[in-house]
C-alpha cells in the first residue's frame, strides 16, 4: 500500500459539514471498479444511475466513485452496509477498508483482504485491535493522530481519541484518495443496495 501525503485539511471537510450525516460509512475497495462494487452489493446492472449528494435516496442507495486503483462506496445516514456482510463481499479476490460511525459516537475501522479480517479498531480504542494482523498499521495509526498503546482507562474520549476523522485519515494515506467537494456532491454511479 503506498501511503499519500494528507493531512487533517484534506479530509476535515467532509465530516465537519456533516456530508455524511450522523451515521455512515466510507468503504475503499482496491481494483473494482463503481459497477462492480455495486453489483457486489446486490444492485442490478440496470438499476445504476447517476445521483449528486442531493438526489440520491438515502439510506436506500449508495454511491461509488473511483480514484486511481480504488473505488469508495459512499453511504450516508445509515450503517445497513456495516454488519450486512457486504465488506467480505467488496473485499472478495482483493481488499478493502472500511470505516463508519454511528449516531451514538460508535465508530470503527476495518482492513480486510478477501474476506478475512487484517485489522480493526475502534479509534476510541485503538489499543484493542483485532485480526490476522492487527498491528499493521500501528506506526501510520500514531502519525494519524491514535495512541495504539494507551490504557483505554487512560482515555480521555472527549479530546484525544482522533475517531472518525482519524479513521478517514488512516484510509486516505493507506489509499492515496481523497474525496472533495467537487466530487463528493457531483453526480456519482448510485444504486438502492439489498
Amino acid at each position: 500500500m503506498a501511503v499519500a501525503e494528507v493531512d487533517r485539511a484534506d479530509i476535515a471537510w467532509l465530516h465537519a459539514a456533516e456530508a455524511l450525516g450522523m451515521t455512515c460509512s466510507l468503504t475503499f475497495v482496491r481494483g473494482v471498479d463503481e459497477v462492480e462494487a455495486l453489483r457486489r452489493l446486490g444492485a442490478d446492472e440496470g438499476d445504476i444511475e447517476l445521483f449528486t449528494g442531493g438526489e440520491c435516496p438515502v439510506p436506500e442507495a449508495v454511491r461509488a466513485w473511483r480514484s486511481g486503483e480504488w473505488t469508495v462506496v459512499i453511504e450516508r445516514w445509515d450503517n445497513r452496509l456495516v454488519d450486512s456482510g457486504a465488506l467480505d463481499a467488496l473485499s472478495a479476490g482483493t481488499e478493502a477498508i472500511m470505516i463508519f460511525c454511528n449516531v451514538n459516537a460508535w465508530s470503527g475501522f476495518e482492513y480486510v483482504v478477501d474476506g478475512e479480517p487484517v485489522t480493526s479498531f475502534d479509534p476510541v480504542t485503538p489499543d484493542w485491535r483485532e485480526g490476522s494482523d492487527p498491528d499493521r498499521f500501528v506506526e501510520m495509526m500514531r502519525q494519524a493522530g491514535f495512541d495504539p498503546g494507551t490504557d483505554p482507562v487512560d482515555v480521555d474520549y472527549e479530546i484525544d481519541s482522533p475517531g472518525f476523522e482519524g479513521a478517514l485519515l488512516l484510509a486516505t494515506r493507506l489509499t492515496g484518495v481523497v474525496l472533495t467537494p467537487e466530487v463528493f456532491h457531483g453526480p456519482l454511479p448510485g444504486a438502492r443496495v439489498k
